[in-house]
């Protein structure tokens, strides 16, 4: 069942997704997150694709967190004629923040403050890196450059420079009208483009603190400038992505994986949740199957640690978006099924709250009796959040009658979001807890279950006891399959429901 695997899915939303059947179709495939791409689309198709998603994830009962993703200060290029231009190696180019048509060795770009930012000796990467230009000198509004690998240079693309300080807003005049869209539609998660500082978190927070309290940030690392702050820049954001795609072009392709380890590495000790993200399955935009590097590269995602793997082009614009989504959901589960990753956590570790201290105790009661389930009480989700850095082989189960806070934690590793009728007692919501479980099949009799709770319940305050139950309620029996939610529904049958599929293969020849 895809209630089985532990890192999350998000699936980004584009032509080859957005329609309501589409979107159920990426639901059923497996996506536990859909990311909006505001550098892309307008809010009238964004608010269609926010409605029949909230009202798909009720109808399937399947919680979907809804990622806003800001398009951010992204520097590129103008217009150039006829759409494109040749970029011919050794020749010398002239960059210019003139108001002008691109052609014959002139490159526009949108970034007026350029030559300031432009040293003699330094690169200009274009489209992700893929053409390049080293820095001859720079003459009033004109940045002189040489090709050093050339192209075919297309309107609009991105310019990266390289370890260059740039006076740019990290919140745009379009980020600001789309931030207002996103939370006064009640996006789950913001993301902000290209963090370079602390402060760049703070003044999102102070944004969404007065318009919208329950939406969380998560930051996107693809500056040079992020993994000098990147400790500050984690401990501040409810959630991180490596965005690989500028990241690798600001820090250079051969230190990437690296920096992506260091990245996942840090979320994971200070608990904040980390999806890595681009060209996780780029192939796949155009082929039925993925190439051995990826799927070799999605696995060691999963095995270096991360909350939540991302696919872009391929869910957004590709040919096959279910099946991409339900090959990185049977990679994935292999990964899982024969990892040996489970129980991160050390006594040694020092806890700076109550809830931190039970959700520590929480797993290790786990381990110690074999617990089938850590089922949370809770309101917020954070309790869950905090066992889930834990990674416990048990399932963690939150339960709730708060929906939007289930559909926030479907971007983080590992849990489960059931929705129960409001409670008077723990003993009123376990026997609640207890039926569902077993209808589910997501435990059987006998099992033991670990559950956290704040008391006294009727205060909702926070988490602040722990118990353990032995699964005993004979009378209930698991429901038929056609009466399962969505994702503890028999896996196999359900994909082959969505598309059929064989075994994942490979694209490469050995």
């Amino acid at each position: 069942m895809l209630a089985d695997r532990r890192t999350k899915i998000v699936a980004t939303i584009g032509p080859a997704t957005q329609s309501r059947a589409n979107l159920k179709k990426a639901i059923m495939s497996g996506m536990n997150v859909a990311r909006l791409n505001f550098s892309h689309g307008d809010h009238a198709t964004h608010l269609q694709v926010i409605k029949d998603l909230r009202e798909l994830s009720a109808e399937l009962s399947a919680p979907v967190t809804i990622l806003q993703d800001l398009q951010g200060p992204k520097i590129r290029v103008g217009r150039i004629e006829g759409g494109s231009m040749e970029l011919i190696e050794g020749d010398q180019y002239r960059i210019t923040i003139e108001n002008v048509l691109g052609g014959d060795h002139v490159i526009p770009s949108d970034y007026k403050d350029l030559p300031k930012a432009a040293t003699p000796g330094n690169r200009i990467m274009l489209d992700d890196g893929l053409m390049e230009l080293r820095i001859d000198s720079v003459k009033g509004n004109d940045v002189f450059a040489t090709v050093v690998f050339g192209g075919i240079l297309k309107d609009r693309k991105g310019m990266n420079i390289p370890g260059a300080q740039l006076s740019v807003d990290c919140l745009t005049e379009k980020d600001l009208r789309d931030l207002d869209f996103g939370l006064a539609n009640n996006v789950d998660y913001v993301a902000l483009s290209f963090v370079r500082k602390g402060d760049d978190i703070r003044q999102l927070q102070e944004i969404i603190k007065k318009k919208a309290p329950g939406t969380r940030i998560v930051a996107k690392i693809e500056m040079l400038e992020a993994i000098d702050n990147l400790e500050e820049i984690v401990r501040l954001s409810d959630a991180v992505m490596v965005a690989r795609g500028d990241l690798a072009v600001e820090v250079g392709q051969t230190r990437l994986p690296q920096i992506q380890k260091q990245i996942v590495q840090m979320c994971n000790r200070i608990g904040t949740p980390v999806i890595t993200a681009t060209q996780m399955l780029d192939s796949m935009t155009g082929n039925p199957r993925p190439t051995r590097a990826e799927i070799t590269d999605v696995a060691n995602a999963v095995l270096d640690g991360s909350d939540a793997l991302m696919l872009s082009a391929e869910s957004a614009s590709g040919k096959f978006p279910f099946k991409t989504i339900q090959t990185m959901h049977e990679v994935i589960s292999e990964v899982e099924r024969n990892g040996d990753y489970f129980y991160n956590m050390s006594l040694e570790s020092e806890f700076f709250s109550v809830a931190e201290a039970i959700g520590a105790a929480a797993s290790l009661t786990a381990l110690k009796l074999n617990a089938s389930a850590i089922v949370c009480l809770t309101t917020s989700g954070r309790t869950a959040s905090i066992i889930s850095s834990f990674r416990p082989k048990a399932r963690i189960i939150a339960v709730t009658h708060i929906l939007p806070t289930l559909n926030r934690l479907e971007l983080v590793w590992g849990i489960q979001g059931l929705e129960i009728s409001p409670y008077t007692s723990s003993d009123e919501a376990m026997t609640q807890i207890e039926e569902m479980l077993i209808k589910y099949g997501l435990v059987k009799t006998g099992d033991k279950v670990v559950l956290t709770l704040g008391v006294p319940v009727l205060e909702r305050g926070k988490t602040n006891a722990l118990r353990v139950y032995t699964v005993g309620r004979e009378d209930v029996k698991r429901l038929s399959e056609t009466d399962l939610p969505l994702r503890c529904k028999d896996n196999i049958n359900l994909l082959t429901r969505v598309e059929p599929q064989g075994r994942p293969q490979t694209t490469d020849k050995a």
